[in-house]
């Protein structure tokens, strides 16, 4: 079946969309960082839509993609070499194009599924875990101390047990939920961060604080990219501590 937009219909549709979900892309004062990039994978998702609307490409296969594409960036950034370094910051750049056009093509497309959803969730966790093997190989190349070599392993094994984090958002997909799972997570979340002393609050803060710049959001990816851009041009050495944070 064939979809026909014109760029700047398709671009009022998927802008109109983004714009309903994700209030801080207009809110320039607050988010200036967030919101210049969530434009430009806007725009560039409007780009990537509407030529794989004309291909029988499907969305979950620009999933599959995405998460493919935080391996080879981890793998990239893994080669102790100039260019295979910048190609990793390049993809880590980039890769949210992917994850913001695969929605948009299958809501089009009414392709929407439960699949997609899981494969989508799945695809952020596969780009964070390239990230950050990939950078611990970067570091303990760089640094030639091998003991860095024996933390990389912490990293998947962490992932692993970290199932909560990743049931919930699976099941974050619209009508699978029950009500007693939503009443189950809002207690917990009640129960996680109501610190009562003094040592579980500088604790909760300390934890709030390294997330708020190192978490999964593009921001902190682009921000220890930027990290690496500068060590491989002025010599730097940065990385090794954003590795162990």
């Amino acid at each position: 079946m064939a979809y026909k937009y014109s760029l700047s219909e398709l671009r009022e549709v998927i802008f109109s969309f983004q714009y309903n979900k994700f209030s801080f892309i207009k809110d320039w004062k607050n988010n200036p960082y967030s919101s210049l990039k969530a434009r430009f994978y806007m725009e560039s998702s409007v780009i990537l839509v509407f030529f794989l609307l004309k291909t029988t490409i499907k969305p979950n296969t620009v999933t599959i993609i995405y998460g493919l594409a935080g391996i080879l960036g981890g793998i990239l950034l893994a080669i102790p070499h100039p260019v295979t370094v910048l190609s990793a910051i390049f993809i880590f750049f980039t890769k949210g194009i992917l994850d913001w056009s695969d929605g948009h093509l299958a809501r089009i497309t009414e392709q929407t599924s439960l699949t997609g959803h899981i494969l989508d969730t799945y695809g952020a966790q596969l780009n964070s875990l390239g990230l950050q093997v990939g950078l611990g190989f970067y570091v303990a190349q760089k640094s030639d101390i091998r003991w860095f070599y024996y933390l990389i392993p912490l990293i998947p094994f962490f992932y692993a047990t970290n199932l909560v984090h990743y049931s919930r958002s699976v099941l974050s997909y619209p009508n699978i939920i029950s009500d007693q799972f939503k009443a189950y997570f809002r207690k917990q979340e009640i129960k996680t961060f109501s610190a009562t002393n003094k040592k579980q609050k500088t604790i909760k803060y300390g934890r709030q604080l390294i997330g708020s710049i190192l978490d999964d959001r593009a921001r902190s990816v682009d921000f220890i990219c930027f990290i690496i851009f500068l060590e491989i041009f002025y010599g730097l050495f940065w990385s090794w501590g954003i590795f162990l944070l």
